[in-house]
Formats: structure tokens, sequence, C-alpha cells
């Protein structure tokens, strides 16, 4: 997996500028620039790998666990509902980004890389043992009809792009046509 300077600087909890200095440096393993412009990164582990120096103190990058990630859950009661009781319309995938809870729907289609995580010595602090974890865009569909698109904190800098866009079908067809 690959992400920019800025996915690199939230992963290492260090400013965007600091991360062009340690690029510029030759310390930031396998980075390359792509149409003379972007940077890509490769994750090893989910994080950069930064060389060390000589001199000088020694770095503390520190990731959190599922900093920056969109967490994709699966409800196991609501689809236990859904197959006992019939017309029932219970959500049963969420996308959360830490604990807040972004879109509920019950079919999700991820726009790039994404991993399934299982853990069941060490679950999810919501209490899953599986999930799957993604940087990318998510569209999540729901059974009245409605698509919300949840998008990756990483395409744009600004606040209010954070924020989950909703659309109905039709538009999405319409945009398609």
């Amino acid at each position: 997996m690959f992400v920019g300077t800025t996915e690199a600087a939230s992963l290492l909890n260090i400013s965007v500028q600091r991360v062009r200095v340690l690029i510029k440096e030759g310390r930031i393993q396998g980075a390359r620039k792509i149409n003379g412009r972007t940077w890509v990164i490769p994750l090893y582990q989910g994080m950069p790998r930064i060389s060390s120096r000589k001199r000088g103190p020694q770095p503390n990058w520190h990731s959190c666990r599922h900093c920056g990630k969109n967490t994709i859950h699966f409800d196991r009661n609501n689809i236990s509902t859904n197959k006992k009781e019939k017309n029932t319309d219970l959500d049963v995938m969420s996308v959360k980004r830490s604990s807040k809870n972004l879109a509920k729907g019950h079919e999700i289609e991820i726009h790039g890389p994404c991993k399934i995580v299982y853990r069941p010595e060490k679950p999810h602090s919501c209490g899953a043992t599986v999930w799957i974890e993604t940087l990318a865009t998510a569209t999540v569909f729901n059974f009245d009809g409605t698509v919300e698109r949840v998008d990756s904190r990483w395409i744009w800098e600004e606040e209010e792009m954070w924020k989950i866009n909703k659309k109905n079908i039709e538009e999405l067809i319409q945009e398609a046509s």
C-alpha cells in the first residue's frame, strides 16, 4: 500500500513539512516521486519505514492503531434478526473512524485497497474480532435506496470535506449516464 506525504505525516504524527525534509534527506525508505510532482511512500506493516541517523536523539515515531483509517464492522445481531424475522431491513454493516459511526448499510463498495483483519487475541475497541480497514473512499448502500459516500480523510484537507456526502441512487444513475 502506498500513501502520500499528508497521509504519512498523519500516520507518523508529524507535520507534512517534516515528512518532506525526511524525504529530502533520503531517510524515508522507498519514497518515489511520480509525475515529477507527487511523492509516493510505501507502507510496511501500516507505517512508513524511516532510517535513523548516526547522531542526535532517537526518533519516537508512533501510530494510533486505527488512526485515520475507516474501519468496516459487521453487526452479528442484526444479521441474525434479519435471517429469523421476515420483512426486517436492519443495517448489518457500519463504517467507523475511531469510535465515530460514519455510515450504516447493507452493502459497501470500497474504492481502493483494503485489509481484512482477524484478531481474536486482541479485539477492536468495540469488541469485534473481524473487521476491514481502509484508507480509501467507501460507498454505503442502504435498504431504503439511499447511498452514502464516506470520503477518505486524506483526499481533502478541509474539515467540511471530511463529512459524509449523501446521495440518492437516482442521482448516481443520472451522473453515470
